[in-house]
């Protein structure tokens, strides 16, 4: 019998970061009801699992009653929020998007939250230490101290800056000791205090920048985006790459600012975030906080807290910062918004796109999705009319659209991967003084190390794929697993010495182009050279130094990078994706290619752009260099729209991998059989089949696929399907992931 004085709701509903489709039920200890009023979206810490196993849970919902015996409900072991920790708004997003996506809903609550605080740490700012004088420091004289040379340069810093003392940060920039402050402190001369960290102050570095001129379709996008204001719509910004969308962002964002309105930038990347901070910090004198995962945890929950306390006026964020709890939102804005890197590929797999303009809708306020080149999903919106579709045709100043000329390489004798004409153009263009961009979608020396005399191949042990060579780290690694081993020298199947390279990476082109261009700078840009913590704000430094250099790189050159000096661009192989097995290959590859190619001739100076192919009369290839993204992308939605494809279909794909080769093919088989009697007559199923790269991670994959173009019908199938799924693999060694509007289907 449960103690009626306890509370009116004597039991809780908490969901916890496990991977299962449930909540679970705990009882309320009588001391916490007396002294706390427990409410949905705060965290508990409970007994969960096997022993003395506690975890960390966050409150679904209190209740009058349970489904269990009161005997077998636990009780909660700890409180550890005064209030909730996730507003009402966020946590109404989040059991939707749990809905939506099929995914365990405190995986789902747990992915919204700092890592700090999925911990259980306490969401307060960190408190940290500021040294003030003492009176008697007031009156010392810093010669007294000449034999203690680290105490007076302190008590010399700190009589300049009496009035607010230094913080940890201004000890760091003036390279004082926290030793020789503790010595101050005990003769008497300084004191220490407290204070809670909100930042630093002193980092903020504005520099008034006098906005350009619009030109009237920039000033008719501003217009209709203000218009938006205070309501929910959506506004695709289709500008060509240079007419100048993130001046467009930047004047909407000046008019919500003044409306007292915090608002929300996403970019695909890390590194563009630091660029995006110095155009933004250059126009507004305002708070503007980061928020993406190179940052440590105890940064990212500050950054929350200053953003949960309304101290960040603008949030520049990457996927995960849909999910920051902005208290007065006032627009949300999505830059490169078909980049595939929105979509969560593993866990948790939602589209930061989608639920941004979810998220905007319950808030009543506009999103504002910006790129070059539109998603097809974006563009059947704006076609249908669900989108605003706001279009800018006109490069910004005197800049004009590069030229685009396909390079030929049928019949032509390649000087590793280079056409003679392209060498040729390269050399025109440096003894220009001008810069050269040469863009290759593959990272390190080669993708390939064969053995000449047995014809072996060095293949990874984990998954069904070739290890990539990295010659400058002396390794082969796989991308897939990551796994990676020293680089061979003698085959291990005939112990020949003869191992050869087979195609290039960007590390090869790298070496290749210092050979043919010995007195000019190669910059490499790709995932290995910028491991290292601001790699890429220094390599980016190094070309706007450089009148004449040639960059040297990956798709992490096609975002938004802006350099004035590149006349002209190289596409080292263009036809990657002309003939891919996935129905999206063709609309990446063009995104890619118009991408890359904008980053030409973005002054003053005219652009050209090479695109080195062996299929220059492609229909794709041609219509792209001849009329434009704009009219592939209408031709590859009228063909979807013909083959009942996204986005004219409604896909979910269900994924299956295990240990043993036919046991995620095996439990797909029987999943299809049990949901096939309930399948409506317009819903499509196949599969299952194997994965294109079948074994990843030492598992063996398979899939199955589901289309409608009814929506609601399809999502009643896929959650029936998700129930039978996690009573069948509850014994099994399988693993199962249901991926809601996939990006990758094979």
């Amino acid at each position: 019998m449960v103690d009626t004085l306890l509370t009116q709701d004597p039991y809780v509903k908490v969901a916890l970061n496990v991977p299962l489709r449930a909540t679970f039920d705990y009882k309320i200890p009588k001391a916490l009801a007396y002294r706390h009023h427990i409410r949905p979206g705060m965290r508990v810490k409970v007994p969960f699992g096997k022993g003395d196993r506690h975890s960390i849970g966050l409150v679904i919902e209190t209740s009058v009653s349970s489904d269990y015996p009161d005997t077998q409900i636990k009780p909660i072991t700890a409180l550890l929020d005064d209030s909730p920790i996730i507003s009402q708004e966020l946590f109404d997003l989040c059991a939707w998007a749990a809905r939506y996506y099929h995914h365990p809903i405190g995986e789902v609550f747990f992915h919204a939250l700092p890592t700090s605080l999925r911990k259980g740490e306490t969401a307060d700012f960190r408190t940290e230490t500021w040294w003030f004088l003492t009176e008697q420091g007031k009156t010392t004289d810093i010669e007294s101290l000449k034999n203690a040379k680290q105490q007076k340069a302190f008590l010399d810093a700190l009589k300049q800056h009496a009035e607010h003392g230094l913080s940890p940060h201004l000890l760091t920039v003036f390279e004082l000791t926290s030793a020789a402050a503790k010595g101050l402190e005990k003769k008497g001369l300084v004191r220490s205090e407290q204070r809670s960290f909100i930042k630093s102050v002193e980092t903020h570095a504005h520099q008034k920048q006098v906005p350009p001129t619009l030109n009237p379709e920039q000033a008719a996008a501003t217009h209709a985006i203000l218009a938006m204001r205070n309501e929910f719509g959506v506004a695709l910004l289709d500008g060509i790459t240079g007419s100048g969308k993130t001046e467009v962002f930047l004047r909407a964002i000046e008019a919500l600012l003044k409306d007292d309105k915090q608002i929300l930038v996403m970019v695909p990347e890390i590194g563009l975030t630091p660029q995006t901070l110095r155009r933004f910090e250059s126009r507004f004198n305002t708070d503007i906080v980061l928020m993406h995962s190179n940052m440590t945890d105890r940064e990212r929950l500050d950054a929350w807290l200053m953003i949960e306390h309304g101290q960040a006026n603008i949030i520049i964020g990457t996927r995960s910062s849909v999910f920051v709890p902005a208290t007065r939102l006032g627009l949300i804005i999505i830059d490169e918004e078909h980049d595939a890197s929105y979509k969560q590929h593993e866990g948790f797999r939602y589209h930061a796109r989608d639920l941004a303009i979810k998220r905007a809708q319950g808030l009543h306020i506009p999103v504002l999705l910006a790129s070059a080149t539109p998603s097809y999903e974006s563009m059947a919106n704006a076609l249908q009319k669900r989108y605003h579709w706001l279009k800018l045709r006109q490069r910004a100043g005197d800049a004009q659209l590069p030229q685009m000329e396909r390079v030929d390489l049928r019949g032509q004798s390649l000087k590793q991967g280079f056409s003679e004409h392209t060498l040729e153009r390269m050399r025109q263009t440096l003894e220009r003084k001008e810069q050269v961009l040469v863009f290759l979608n593959r990272r390190g020396y080669a993708p390939t190390l064969m053995c000449h005399q047995c014809g072996w191949i060095a293949a990874c042990d984990h998954c069904d794929v070739n290890l990539t060579v990295h010659k400058r780290a002396n390794k082969l690694h796989c991308h897939h697993c990551d796994s990676h081993k020293a680089l061979l020298h003698t085959c291990p199947e005939c112990h020949s010495t003869e191992l050869f390279t087979v195609g290039e990476g960007t590390e090869q082109i790298e070496g290749v182009l210092n050979q043919y261009f010995k007195h000019t700078p190669v910059l490499r840009i790709d995932r290995d050279s910028t491991q290292r913590k601001s790699a890429l704000t220094q390599i980016t430094q190094k070309i706007h130094e450089h009148d004449q250099a040639i960059l040297v790189g990956t798709q992490m050159l096609a975002k938004g990078h802006h350099f004035p000096n590149v006349t002209l661009v190289v596409i080292m192989d263009a036809d990657v994706g002309l003939f891919s097995s996935d129905f999206r290959g063709m609309e990446r590859t063009a995104q890619l290619i118009t991408q890359v190619a904008g980053r030409a001739g973005r002054s003053s100076k005219r652009g050209h752009v090479l695109l080195q192919t062996y299929h220059p009369d492609h229909s794709a290839i041609e219509c792209l260099c001849v009329q434009g993204y704009e009219a592939l992308a209408m031709s590859g939605l009228r063909e979807r729209q013909q083959l009942a494809l996204p986005p004219f279909y409604h896909q979910v794909v269900i994924r299956a991998e295990s240990q043993q080769e036919q046991q995620a093919m095996s439990l797909l088989m029987q999943l299809r059989n049990q949901m096939s009697v309930h399948l409506s007559e317009e819903m499509q199923i196949v599969g299952p089949y194997a994965a294109i790269i079948v074994r990843k991670a030492g598992q063996h994959r398979a899939l199955l696929s589901l289309k409608s173009p009814q929506r609601g019908n399809l999502h009643r199938i896929v959650a029936l399907a998700s129930q039978w799924l996690e009573q069948n693999t509850k014994n099994h060694k399988i693993r199962f992931a249901i991926d809601v509007d996939p990006l990758e289907t094979f």
